[in-house]
């Protein structure tokens, strides 16, 4: 069992099943059987997915790699540290100079924010081709600084449009493979572990809800957990 079984074992296990058995029919779909009737295929949802048979996906790496810097950078500083939390979001106009320096000096931006915070919607320039806004939050949430919007003006739409397509390559991929024994069972699942969104905010949600179709195709449903988290997940 690798580590997107596991973690999706503990997932089906906090759902409340009775029986969560791996690979009931061995070493072929499902991955997973809950109380005899629900069978489960897992997956890790990624950046580049290769389809089998198929040529890689081709993804703005840079656009993507400075995504995950500012994501990881926001669960870094943590939660509330005044009582008030703040939407962030930021802003790439190319050519970015001194890409490598972001996450530095990203950093001390927000450190400086949140030892001198201003009212209101506040506009910070990081480095040549990168600025963030902070916003003020309406409510507290986990995080201090809560990831909101990315705004890329020569790459319009690309953090969507990632989503969109590696999360339909995956449907349909494993719709495929278990087209043949779809039959043995009542009901499907497909468990995705989020390796682009690393479990998405309530924001990142409804933002999702609004902007992504995806077509499911015969599965009851497909859900995408916080690798960090089991309890962390979202019903597409």
């Amino acid at each position: 069992m690798d580590d997107a079984e596991k973690l999706s074992e503990a997932f089906l296990r906090l759902q409340g099943f009775d029986t969560v058995e791996y690979e009931p029919d061995g070493n072929i779909p499902p991955d997973f059987l809950c109380n005899s009737r629900v069978a489960v295929e897992v997956r890790r949802l990624n950046h580049h997915y290769h389809s089998e048979g198929g040529r890689p996906e081709a993804l703005d790496t840079k656009a993507i790699a400075l995504w995950d810097t500012v994501k990881r950078i926001l669960n870094e500083l943590g939660p509330p540290t005044n009582g008030r939390s703040w939407w962030v979001c930021y802003t790439v106009r190319r050519p970015v100079k001194d890409f490598k320096n972001i996450p530095k000096l990203l950093k001390k931006a927000l450190l400086e924010f949140r030892h001198d915070p201003r009212d209101g919607e506040q506009k910070i320039p990081v480095v040549e081709g990168f600025s963030i806004k902070i916003i003020p939050a309406e409510k507290i949430h986990d995080l201090e600084f809560v990831f909101a919007s990315a705004s890329d003006r020569d790459g319009s739409g690309w953090l969507l449009d990632m989503m969109q397509t590696n999360l339909q390559l995956c449907i349909d991929e494993k719709s495929k493979k278990t087209d043949r024994v779809r039959s043995s069972y009542p009901t499907w699942w497909l468990v995705l572990v989020d390796m682009i969104g690393w479990g998405l905010s309530e924001f990142d949600q409804e933002l999702f809800r609004d902007s992504v179709v995806i077509d499911k195709g015969d599965w009851a449903k497909v859900i995408l957990i916080d690798p960090r988290d089991p309890n962390r997940f979202f019903e597409i």
